[in-house]
């Protein structure tokens, strides 16, 4: 939870513990409310961890053993039996904290295999391209992301697939999974990008729900060009050797699978030097103090570093500063690739089953 939002609810608890109190004490001895304040630890185990809890509980307990006493009302009737009740259910909404806390680790355990399992960090050289690819999540130690990458090194030649899917947590793991399996089958088997796109769109549509999409750019590199077919994505950033950056934009817009897109190929030739930037939302909707998005040439002149690597570890400090260093809104899948002369031994393909998944001045490194 977030830790305003847990603050509010302790604020709450605090608040009904003290009206709770303050009303048991103004309508006097005859009438005994202590019984009531066992929602205080019922209200913190459903928001709270097993410590908090337990500290709400003991200080619930304390508080309807002060007002007892302030009531001189301890060892008659039937207070006994309320405090009695009031420390076990304490007890158990103590325990149920606990397990409820060590339930939500497994699971982010579990979250963080699978992320790792479907979008790592990739680099690799093959038929005269150099590719890198990186993957952050917006909050990596709460939930998993939505934005996925694959490649697919096939008798057409290499084909990638950056997308995102639409919202967040544990339900884009399957959409994401079930994209990047359809991908790969497709990419291989489908001679044509736009079968690959209907045939991606096809499969995808009994895992998609009726407000579910997922925006995709499926590419198609050789070392002297590339083919491209955009379902509602961002446009990749070509950064030449020479001369200025450009958006590919494709010549007609397509909306995104999931909602019937008609896409068309459009194309771009490479040169030796020339370098293509795909991203995400994460990096081209990252926002500074101001509510301003990077502007893209700035982050073209950070692609243009010697190594892919340290190119893709620059823009994400770049966004990092952009931002203030502050919690991330989205994730950020980067793809840099570069059309480089062939290596003189053969390269290794890859592999079918490889996929992806504080200075004041410095946010101007990609700010507008």
């Amino acid at each position: 939870m977030p830790k305003g939002s847990s603050t509010v609810w302790l604020w709450l608890t605090a608040l009904i513990g003290a009206g709770l109190a303050a009303l048991d004490l103004a309508m006097g001895p005859a009438t005994s409310l202590i019984g009531l304040l066992l929602v205080c630890p019922m209200v913190a185990s459903a928001q709270q961890g097993g410590r908090v809890t337990a500290t709400v509980s003991a200080a619930t307990l304390a508080l309807a053993v002060g007002v007892s006493a302030a009531e001189h009302d301890l060892g008659r009737g039937d207070t006994p039996v309320r405090l009695l009740i009031l420390a076990v259910a304490s007890a158990y909404a103590t325990g149920v904290a606990r397990r409820s806390t060590r339930h939500q680790r497994q699971l982010k355990r579990i979250a963080a295999v699978a992320e790792r399992a479907i979008i790592r960090p990739t680099d690799f050289r093959i038929a005269g391209l150099e590719v890198s690819a990186r993957y952050r999540s917006a909050a990596p130690q709460a939930h998993i992301g939505g934005d996925l990458y694959a490649f697919a090194n096939t008798p057409m030649g290499l084909r990638l697939l950056i997308g995102d899917v639409r919202g967040k947590g544990l339900s884009t793991v399957h959409l994401s999974a079930a994209a990047i399996g359809h991908f790969r089958d497709a990419a291989y088997t489908q001679p044509d990008l736009l079968d690959v796109v209907r045939e991606l769109d096809g499969r995808l549509a009994g895992d998609l729900g009726p407000e579910d999409f997922i925006t995709v750019l499926i590419a198609e590199v050789a070392p002297d060009h590339v083919r491209l077919v955009n379902c509602g994505h961002h446009p990749p950033l070509l950064v030449p050797g020479t001369g200025a950056p450009t958006l590919l934009v494709p010549p007609l817009s397509a909306t995104p699978i999931g909602l019937g897109p008609a896409p068309v190929v459009h194309e771009a030739p490479l040169t030796d030097g020339d370098r293509l930037l795909f991203y995400t939302d994460g990096l081209a909707e990252a926002r500074d103090r101001t509510g301003a998005m990077p502007d893209l040439r700035k982050v073209a002149r950070l692609c243009a570093a010697a190594d892919l690597e340290d190119a893709l570890d620059t823009v994400l400090d770049a966004v990092d500063r952009h931002t203030g260093h502050t919690t991330a809104a989205d994730d950020i899948a980067l793809i840099l690739l570069e059309a480089a002369p062939a290596p003189t031994q053969q390269p290794a393909p890859v592999p079918r089953q490889e996929q992806g998944a504080a200075d004041p001045e410095a946010p101007s490194a990609v700010g507008q």
